[in-house]
């Protein structure tokens, strides 16, 4: 996706940076998840954020559950609290509760990359079942 600037914006949006939009504008809840890049999220979440929150914000009331796995013990906490206040200014509906930050990624998952932990995907079928249910 383009990079969020304004003067692109004005000469016509790309077509991919549209298709997000919409999508967002059209879904009943969003999950995010995120890795860790130096205690926030990474550059190309935080554009395709921008480019959704433009030409009426497809955030705009929308509930949202996040989460994240990482190579830390502390998964992305750190990245995630970035996330809450950046979807705070976009009017996004963040739901409080689980939070589900997941670490280290190599107890986590197994070495096909399946979920390997039962207790981990416990955690995400209350968080997709609590943005659901709200």
């Amino acid at each position: 996706m383009a990079l969020f600037d304004e003067d692109l914006e004005a000469a016509g949006w790309p077509e991919v940076a549209r298709r997000f939009h919409d999508h967002i504008r059209q879904a009943d809840a969003v999950l995010i998840a995120t890795p860790e890049y130096n205690y926030s999220v990474s550059g190309a979440l935080k554009n395709a954020i921008d480019w959704a929150s433009r030409d009426g914000n497809a955030w705009s009331g929308k509930r949202v559950a996040l989460m994240g796995v990482s190579s830390g013990p502390i998964g992305t906490a750190r990245a995630q609290l970035a996330l809450r206040q950046i979807m705070v200014a976009v009017d996004a509906l963040v739901i409080p509760q689980p939070q589900v930050s997941l670490g280290p990624a190599s107890l986590v998952f197994g070495p096909d990359g399946s979920l390997a932990d039962e207790a981990s995907a416990r955690r995400l079928v209350t968080l997709v079942e609590a943005v659901l249910a709200r």
